[in-house]
């Protein structure tokens, strides 16, 4: 590369490295016998690894020494790759993205210290609903169920911020990753805790048909399958996963304590319902120490800011005992006076 002309094109470079990833995939030799120094090749062969391939062949150690050196003009001195591709994402700039990826599709791969932890950039198009930058991400190398610091995968916090389109590419993406039998969602997707989550009972209902034992899986802070469809109302998770055999009595032993009603307790009355229907111990005690420990349901109720009385009313039917005290001495009114919940503190007042 001696000259100006004797330079290869940015542009065709790029189209080269895709039709070496489609060549590679159908199986064609001479494509294979250019990757094979480099990589063990078949199916999942990304556009990153074409790229290197390309570099390589011109004597390149990666995609991005290449790029900086045919077009040094392009590297910016104020913010570092890294930086500028999480600030596309974050702006919803997806052309700038997706150029970035594209141009050192290493990028993929790269972490940042996020507002919870350590987070890569599949996992911040995923929050902002970037579905191309998603799925440029991908085809460049991403690791699709790497978690971040909150040990939250992407497809995670797509569908929990609200963009199932995203979500549905991360998952069916994911199951193409972990060829059908990989931990930790074999084939599914998504492990079954986090499904669960999201009320997902599609994937809740084939990961039991897969591995029946999923019941008695945890999540990252100790909550069994039961504590967080329960949280968020979702009924007809928590019906399957009980009649699957899951652990009504089970205690999150990790951050907050507590069995599932506890949780349901703080303001989904549907799920309070079912589960007392099931045997839920109206009078079950949080075990864990700490500032909820000794709570009953009626307790963790009680200092709720949406202040959901009817979990209130069905578990006073179902035997709670409002003078029942914590591992403070306290009520459950004695919990909603001190956190200024008014409704609950009249409710429970008129009942004494």
């Amino acid at each position: 590369m001696s000259s100006t002309a004797d330079r290869p094109d940015l542009r065709q470079l790029r189209i080269q490295a895709k039709e070496l990833v489609r060549a590679v995939r159908a199986g064609d030799q001479g494509a294979l016998s250019r990757v094979l120094p480099y990589f063990k090749s078949g199916e999942a062969f990304k556009l990153a690894q074409a790229q290197l391939v390309l570099a390589r062949e011109r004597g390149f150690e990666s995609w991005g020494g290449l790029v900086r050196v045919l077009e040094p003009g392009r590297v910016s001195t104020a913010k570092p790759p890294s930086a500028r591709l999480f600030e596309a994402l974050e702006k919803g700039d997806d052309a700038a993205a997706i150029e970035l990826i594209q141009s050192d599709p290493e990028l993929a791969g790269v972490w940042r210290k996020g507002r919870w932890g350590w987070e890569y950039p599949l996992n911040v198009a995923a929050q902002h609903g970037r579905l191309e930058p998603a799925k440029a991400l991908v085809e460049a190398g991403a690791e699709i169920y790497a978690v971040n610091q909150g040990d939250y995968p992407p497809v995670f916090n797509a569908f929990s911020d609200g963009h199932p389109e995203v979500g549905e590419f991360l998952l069916e993406a994911s199951v193409r990753g972990d060829r059908g039998n990989l931990p930790p969602t074999f084939g599914c997707g998504i492990d079954i805790v986090l499904a669960a989550r999201l009320g997902l009972l599609d994937r809740v209902m084939m990961q039991v048909e897969r591995d029946p034992l999923a019941v008695y899986r945890r999540g990252c802070i100790g909550e069994t399958v039961l504590h967080w469809p329960a949280h968020n109302g979702h009924v007809e998770v928590v019906r399957f996963l009980l009649d699957s055999g899951a652990l009504i009595e089970a205690d999150e032993i990790g951050l907050y304590g507590g069995k599932p009603l506890h949780w349901a307790a703080e303001h989904a009355p549907a799920c309070v319902k079912l589960l007392l229907e099931r045997g839920a111990n109206p009078m079950s005690r949080n075990l864990m120490a700490g500032e909820f420990e000794g709570y009953t349901p009626l307790h963790m109720m009680a200092r709720q800011p949406n202040q959901e009385l009817e979990c209130a009313r069905r578990l006073l039917e179902a035997g709670a005992d409002p003078a029942a005290t914590d591992a403070r001495g306290d009520t459950p009114l004695d919990v909603a006076k001190a956190k200024g919940r008014e409704r609950v503190v009249e409710f429970l007042e008129s009942r004494a």
